[in-house]
């Protein structure tokens, strides 16, 4: 095939015209600049200067049996490494920082004190907080637990043991993802706590965006999850938990 020379002269230089008129077009607006907010609440994290007064990074290692101790107190010790920085891409808010985990393939926790034990008994208990995965995510989680008030609590020995109430926020590997809840219960009768997990939990929507992710538990057993403000599950803390809150008449 041949092309008229002159034609195509014509279209290159058409062409060049075009995308200087749409790289003017498209010049990048200058960002907001971030202002904390006034909102009140029990807890509130906006990640300024004074960050590491509250949040505490883990140290703590697995509890493992003797006889593979070693291999598994070096794959489940909490060695990643923690930062408060602006995003590196995505940036919307000039200042505006979050915490972020330094290390593939590391187990991270950090946690921080409330100022003040929560009673929320008669009260909508909200959880909201935003995710941000820079990089995607292959296999990992970003939730959040609530713990359980203990005022023994060191915070550079918070593992996955630790006593909570609610867990919550996105995890991702291989075939599972869910945004998960679960509610660390206290069977009243025995006294022992079982986890409840939320049935048919909704998936983790992975973009290199933020991400915020809402719990909403109303005084009247019922939840809500919402994900960027859209409700993506509701139902009852008796209904839709398993093993069931109440259990079978009988037990």
């Amino acid at each position: 095939m041949k092309f008229n020379t002159v034609a195509a002269a014509a279209a290159l230089f058409a062409g060049v015209a075009y995308a200087e008129e749409v790289e003017e077009s498209k010049a990048v607006p200058e960002l907001p600049t971030f202002t904390p907010t006034t909102i009140k609440a029990d807890f509130l994290e906006q990640f300024t200067d004074d960050w590491e007064t509250r949040w505490k990074p883990s140290h703590a290692k697995k509890d493992t049996s003797a006889s593979d101790k070693d291999n598994a107190e070096e794959e489940w010790a909490y060695v990643g490494e923690w930062s408060v920085e602006e995003p590196f891409q995505y940036k919307g808010i000039d200042g505006d920082k979050g915490l972020v985990v330094k290390n593939a393939a590391a187990h991270h926790a950090i946690s921080a004190k409330f100022p003040k034990k929560i009673d929320n008994k008669g009260k909508t208990l909200v959880v909201q907080y935003e995710v941000k995965f820079q990089n995607g995510l292959d296999c990992g989680g970003a939730y959040m637990k609530l713990l359980r008030d203990n005022k023994a609590l060191h915070q550079d020995e918070f593992s996955n043991t630790t006593p909570y109430v609610i867990m919550f926020g996105p995890d991702k590997c291989g075939h599972n993802n869910r945004v998960h809840f679960i509610v660390n219960h206290k069977n009243p009768k025995t006294g022992e706590y079982e986890e409840k997990h939320l049935n048919s939990a909704p998936s983790v929507n992975i973009a290199k965006t933020t991400e915020l992710y809402t719990l909403i538990v109303h005084p009247n057993n019922t939840f809500s999850i919402q994900q960027n403000g859209v409700e993506t599950k509701a139902g009852s803390l008796l209904e839709d938990l398993t093993p069931a809150i109440n259990p079978p008449r009988g037990d």
